[in-house]
């Protein structure tokens, strides 16, 4: 199964990061003497299955990374507009979608996810990672995290689609997105029953995947215990630092 890629690049550095580099764009940010971006094209690169890459964001900021196998595709408003932007461009029938602050993501992983991607059989994953995973590997790293009944979870800054359901998923993918932060908040409309089983830590994933199944005609599935490195993004001084000192001990 092959997959085309989209890399999401396209956010000026306007917030906390601010502290730490003076880059116009958060992709662009040198961690351990890297781009960030880079790390995660890398990866995507490296990885069986990825086909093309389509880089969405200001193109005179990240025309250095085009290439045969990187498209760069300009930005839009907001970060929907970007995806589709990207999505557009994707010949594949399964598309893989990423943020480009995750630069702790390895080929590897990417592997490992796509093999578990390919054996849902669904239309939209959505991996997730459990709290005592990401705090075993990444102790100090704080992250948003929702209790279902298998567990406790943060988000992935990952999803995976197949592109022939990508209009009937856009209400799910522009939520998931908007909100990958607080997974509460991406279950939202699912109904203040169901949101309030999940605030209770009393809904399961199989329920949630249910509800949206209902609402979207979609078959979706969430992917838990994934590896912590797609849930470690950095969009704060702490999270730079934590993946500086991780990713300069790699050498």
């Amino acid at each position: 199964m092959k997959a085309d890629a989209v890399v999401l690049a396209g956010r000026y550095n306007d917030g906390k990061l601010k502290e730490v580099s003076g880059e116009a764009l958060e992709a662009n940010i040198k961690i351990a003497g890297k781009p960030m971006v880079q790390y995660v094209l890398d990866a995507v690169l490296k990885a069986k299955d990825v086909a093309s890459v389509y880089l969405v964001g200001p193109s005179d900021e990240l025309k250095a990374y085009e290439g045969p196998r990187v498209t760069v595709v300009q930005s839009g408003q907001d970060i929907m507009e970007n995806i589709k932007r990207g999505i557009e461009r994707c010949r594949t029938d399964f598309i893989l979608v990423l943020t480009s602050d995750i630069p702790l993501i390895t080929s590897s992983i990417l592997d490992e996810l796509m093999v578990r991607f390919e054996a849902t059989g669904a239309d939209f994953c959505y991996p997730v990672c459990y709290k005592e995973d990401v705090e075993r590997k990444y102790p100090g790293s704080k992250r948003t995290y929702a209790r279902v009944k298998e567990g406790t979870f943060t988000g992935g800054n990952v999803f995976f689609a197949r592109k022939e359901v990508v209009e009937n998923a856009w209400p799910f993918l522009t939520l998931m997105v908007r909100h990958r932060k607080s997974p509460v908040k991406m279950a939202s409309f699912l109904g203040w029953s169901l949101l309030l089983k999940i605030a209770l830590g009393r809904a399961g994933i199989e329920e949630i995947e249910r509800r949206v199944s209902t609402l979207l005609g979609i078959v979706p599935r969430a992917i838990p215990g994934a590896p912590p490195e797609v849930g470690v993004d950095v969009d704060k001084p702490e999270d730079y630092e934590l993946c500086s000192r991780v990713l300069s001990s790699l050498g």
